[in-house]
């Protein structure tokens, strides 16, 4: 089994689809006006976007967020250019340790809807 789906919920799904294409490579799939669009990656995960019923800005938990893993520190700095570039004010690359004494680089950056993401390396780079 593998997670394969996420839903969000998000005051502004345009923006928020427009951003997850931009930046991270979704393409569209599916819509439903502008109250819902489903992207999918490469890899076919599936990211559903939909308006909360109010139209409010969700009201995520403190720390909730998603991320995106890269297989190089290289490709975390890269990526924290782009969205640098893009103003889209990414916090500082950091690192941390995630077990094993691997140093991982990381950094956040709010997404339109005030969706927090995450982008790092995993310990060891990715699995094939």
């Amino acid at each position: 089994m593998r997670l394969q789906h996420l839903n969000l919920a998000t005051s502004d799904v345009a923006a928020l689809a427009a951003f997850f294409q931009r930046f991270f490579g979704f393409a569209p799939y599916a819509a439903r006006g502008e109250a819902l669009v489903v992207l999918r990656d490469k890899q076919d995960f599936v990211l559903t976007l939909m308006r909360g019923k109010t139209g409010e800005p969700a009201d995520y938990p403190a720390n909730f967020h998603i991320g995106f893993y890269y297989d190089e520190a290289s490709e975390v700095e890269a990526k924290h250019a782009e969205l640098s570039t893009a103003d889209l004010n990414p916090s500082k690359i950091a690192f941390m340790d995630r077990g094993g004494g691997a140093r991982v680089p990381h950094f956040y950056c709010a997404a339109p809807g005030n969706v927090l993401i995450e982008v790092c390396t995993p310990p060891g780079g990715l699995a094939s």
